[in-house]
């Protein structure tokens, strides 16, 4: 029997297991070629996340992670919670893990994390139409195509959701 829990509350060792998760294979991210600079974005975003600035949901089966969110309040746009990442390996997919930590990540990052926001906005590559299925059935709508990045990976799908407050 799987024993799953979630929390966006670690400890210093936790946060490499949110980092270890990013690392791996997961579903929904065809290739580390449409992120260039994906190892430099990773060790940035584990001294954001010890810090604060930064926060993560983490999904456990037992004591093995398998999925997280990464999200944080739009440095432009205060009222805006930002994913920066949704990750789940590929052995649990079918188990609703990525729909759970999204949910949860939406619900928690407004209301408690960072009060005052209410829409949530990610982005993935155009590329990505399972993850664009994925947001779009969560209720995300695509707001914008652009190259945000700049680094010649190709264009990116801006997509947003208004939370009920």
């Amino acid at each position: 029997m799987a024993e799953f829990r979630i929390t966006n509350e670690h400890s210093p060792s936790e946060v490499g297991n949110v980092i270890d998760v990013l690392r791996r294979p997961r579903i929904w991210i065809p290739t580390q070629v449409d992120y260039p600079d994906h190892q430099v974005w990773l060790d940035k975003t584990e001294a954001q996340i010890a810090s604060g600035k930064k926060r993560a949901f983490l999904a456990y089966n037992g004591i093995e992670p398998i999925g997280s969110v990464v999200y944080q309040r739009h440095e432009q746009q205060p009222d805006v919670l930002e994913i920066r990442s949704i990750s789940v390996v590929p052995e649990s997919n079918g188990r609703y893990v990525g729909s759970f930590i999204l949910r949860n990540t939406e619900i928690e990052g407004a209301a408690n994390d960072f009060p005052g926001v209410d829409t949530v906005m990610v982005d993935t590559k155009v590329s990505n139409t399972e993850m664009i299925d994925f947001l779009l059935k969560h209720g995300y709508v695509v707001v914008e195509i652009t190259d945000l990045y700049q680094q010649g990976a190709g264009l990116d799908a801006v997509l947003t959701k208004t939370l009920v407050v």
